[in-house]
C-alpha cells in the first residue's frame, strides 16, 4: 500500500468496516484474458483472524463456470463517509472512505449445515438478525448455489479527517 499510514492491521477492525459495506465487487478470470468482475451480496465472519466471505446465486451462470475453472478471485468494498470540497474549485472535492480489498478462494458449499450457516450470515448483514436454520425453506434452498471465500490476503485503507 502506497501510503501505509492509511492501512488498518487489527483483523476486528478491518472486518467492523467490511460489514459497513453494503455490496462487495469480485474480479474472476475472465474468457477474453480480462477479468470478469460483478457486485454481490454477501455475509461475512471472522473465524480467528481468518476472513470468510459467503454469498449467494443461482445454480448455473457465468459466473458460477468461470469460478469453477479458476476458484482464485480479488475482491473489493468501499464504504464512501463524505465528500467535501477542501477549497473552492471542482479539483478541490475530496472523500473520506473506508475500502477492503483481498484476494481470496472459492469453495461451493454442499453441506446443508454449511449452507445454511452462510445464508444466515448474509441475512444478518442486511437485516440486522440471525434468522433460525427452520426458517430456510427447502425449495428455496435447493434453488440456491451457496459460496464461501475464504481470504487469502486482505487489507482495509481509511482516510476519515476531522469535520471543519
Amino acid at each position: 500500500m502506497r501510503k501505509s499510514e492509511r492501512e488498518v492491521t487489527e483483523p476486528r477492525e478491518k472486518f467492523a468496516a467490511l460489514l459497513k459495506c453494503g455490496y462487495i465487487t469480485i474480479a474472476v478470470n475472465g474468457e477474453s484474458g480480462a477479468p470478469y468482475a460483478l457486485p454481490l451480496n454477501f455475509g461475512a465472519e471472522l473465524k480467528g483472524d481468518r476472513l470468510f466471505i459467503y454469498f449467494h446465486c443461482a445454480l448455473e451462470g457465468k459466473k458460477l463456470e468461470l469460478m469453477r475453472k479458476d476458484p482464485h478471485i480479488g475482491f473489493s468494498a468501499a464504504n464512501m463517509i463524505r465528500v467535501f470540497n477542501k477549497r473552492v474549485a471542482p479539483c478541490g472535492y475530496t472523500a473520506d472512505y473506508e475500502s477492503v480489498c483481498g484476494t481470496g478462494r472459492v469453495r461451493f458449499l454442499t453441506d446443508n449445515a454449511e449452507r445454511i450457516h452462510a445464508l444466515q450470515k448474509l441475512t444478518e448483514h442486511y437485516a440486522g438478525k440471525e434468522f433460525p436454520p427452520e426458517s430456510f425453506e427447502e425449495r428455496a434452498l435447493s434453488l440456491t448455489c451457496v459460496g464461501e471465500i475464504e481470504a487469502e490476503e486482505w487489507r482495509l485503507k481509511r482516510l476519515i479527517r476531522p469535520a471543519t
